[in-house]
């Protein structure tokens, strides 16, 4: 009878060792860096580099939106995310890569609150804070983490006395029959962006990669998941970079840079991809997984065009619903903008020219600074209002002035240079060039580090010297306080710039800005 018994035990477990698992799928629908642009909004991406210089990826935008009109809105954009939800409703996991609650003319005045409405209404299932989230007060910010219906995750945010974590690190969800880990990697260098003056001072960031292999582990041991999922606002080269170094990462969902990704990467078996910004496109990966291996995969980028894509009525009514108090002030009219005002570009933009010569000229400075911020709707020619000027510039940041010898500004620019072009994906903090006004630079990419700025002249021709001491005002900018760059004679305005912008509109309507040769390659500069 024992004999039997043994024999029917060995039976009934003989099956599930000696053959393969059967194949289950997921569905993983992702955006990132919505930035708060509850409505549609126009939106220039940046044109592709390539060996030969630009390669247009818009053309002509003032003739391509008359035909695509405004992209994004998130009752648009919650229109898709529940068709592709609709189609495997019993498989489907819904994910972003922060940047999602700040940096819209609204959020100035909502703080956030309505984007966390929507997103739990929409039905995410988790969150990345991403830089622009730390700009808030850190009570406020964790109020709304503690508003959201989702888990807001990061394994390297850690308190600064006791190195603890702030947030939850993972969550695991079960979806279908797939046990799932979401691993939230939030911007490494936070600290060093204008965010530090929210709450981010409060936090240490980082890379940690040994931090990372660890959870890895722990989540493998404890939680046994059939896939790792990391969702990430470290940026696209940052990721790729760090997946390559990181094993047991089965898909990474990016953000920080606005890539739109058409195709995925990948890298040491990671599935790695990014969906733009502003909710032009949902991402959509539909992953195959057997035996808590990925076997195959198929990935779409749908685009939010308001033209083919019916508004979503709960979510269009919580959208009007948000702006109701707030109209009287965003919707004021403050001038005229003749040609395209855009943002979004590594070295200069018209919307930088603008902001940084407007700057320059209200607080009679030889050089004016401004981050080289990514999000921002596109103002096209017509009508600007108070709201476009908030999506500009969406925060209180004040101006500062100070004194800089020259060749002090020319080592500040020679990092920031390199933070651009810089091999090492982990050292790009940033990504794209600073905004300035006053200088002409003539660079080159070729050169080693610290030697890439070949010749600096004034705006106004003049020889630069090394040895004058120059006036510069700047606005949500850090290195003014840095030694290294020997700032003199450091003063808090106070004069809000967002403020100083309106009024300047107001009474230079209408405005223009184009590119010029603020900034060039050598190979364009004739010398």
């Amino acid at each position: 009878m024992r004999l039997l018994t043994l024999l029917l035990v060995f039976a009934t477990f003989q099956p599930a060792t000696g053959f393969a698992s059967e194949s289950e799928k997921i569905r993983i629908i992702s955006t990132n860096d919505i930035h708060s642009y509850l409505r549609p909004v126009y939106y220039r991406y940046q044109d592709e580099p390539k060996p030969w210089g630009k390669q247009s990826i818009e053309g002509d935008y003032a003739n391509k939106s008359e035909y695509e009109g405004k992209i994004g809105g998130m009752a648009y954009a919650a229109t898709i995310i529940k068709r592709f939800r609709s189609e495997k409703p019993d498989s489907t996991l819904l994910v972003d890569s922060g940047d999602t609650w700040h940096g819209s003319g609204l959020s100035v005045l909502d703080r956030g609150v309505s984007m966390v409405k929507i997103m739990n209404k929409i039905g995410y299932d988790a969150m990345v804070p991403g830089n622009w989230e730390y700009f808030y007060d850190k009570d406020h910010l964790l109020d709304l983490i503690d508003q959201a219906d989702f888990p807001v995750v990061a394994f390297n945010l850690v308190d600064k006395e006791w190195g603890d974590p702030v947030l939850d690190q993972y969550t695991i969800k079960q979806v279908g029959k797939l046990k799932v880990a979401i691993i939230g990697m939030t911007y490494p260098w936070t600290a060093l962006t204008s965010s530090i003056v929210g709450a981010a001072k409060w936090w240490k960031f980082g890379i940690q990669e040994r931090e990372a292999e660890e959870l890895i582990a722990q989540i493998r041991e404890e939680e046994n998941p059939d896939l790792i999922v990391f969702i990430s606002h470290g940026g696209y080269g940052y990721d790729q970079k760090f997946a390559q170094r990181v094993d047991g990462i089965d898909v990474l969902v990016s953000g920080h840079t606005h890539n739109a990704v058409f195709d995925p990467v990948i890298w040491n078996n990671t599935i790695i991809y990014e969906a733009g910004a502003h909710a032009e496109n949902v991402s959509v990966l539909d992953v195959v997984v057997r035996d808590k291996k990925i076997k195959s995969y198929n990935y779409q980028l749908a685009k939010v065009n308001q033209q083919f894509v019916s508004a979503d009525p709960e979510i269009e009514a919580m959208v009007e619903e948000a702006y109701r108090p707030h109209a009287k002030i965003l919707d004021e009219v403050i001038g005229q903008a003749e040609g395209i005002f855009f943002r979004r570009d590594y070295f200069q933009s018209t919307l930088g020219n603008l902001i940084t010569d407007v700057l320059r000229h209200t607080h009679e400075t030889d050089i004016s600074l401004f981050p080289a911020w990514r999000y921002g709707a596109t103002l096209m020619p017509g009508k600007i209002t108070v709201e476009d000027v908030y999506n500009i510039i969406p925060t209180g940041g004040e101006v500062s002035t100070y004194d800089m010898q020259g060749k002090h500004v020319k080592t500040l620019l020679e990092n920031i240079l390199d933070g651009v072009a810089g091999d090492d994906a982990y050292s790009r903090v940033g990504g794209d060039m600073i905004r300035f006004s006053g200088l002409n630079i003539v660079y080159d990419l070729a050169n080693v580090r610290g030697e890439r700025i070949v010749a600096i002249t004034m705006a106004d021709n003049q020889p630069f010297d090394d040895d004058k001491v120059y006036s510069i005002a700047s606005v949500s900018t850090r290195f003014q306080n840095n030694p290294l760059f020997g700032a003199a004679n450091v003063v808090d305005t106070g004069k809000v710039f967002a403020e100083e912008l309106i009024a300047y509109i107001r009474a230079n309507s209408p405005i223009s800005a184009a590119l010029d040769k603020r900034i060039t390659p050598r190979r364009d500069s004739g010398s």
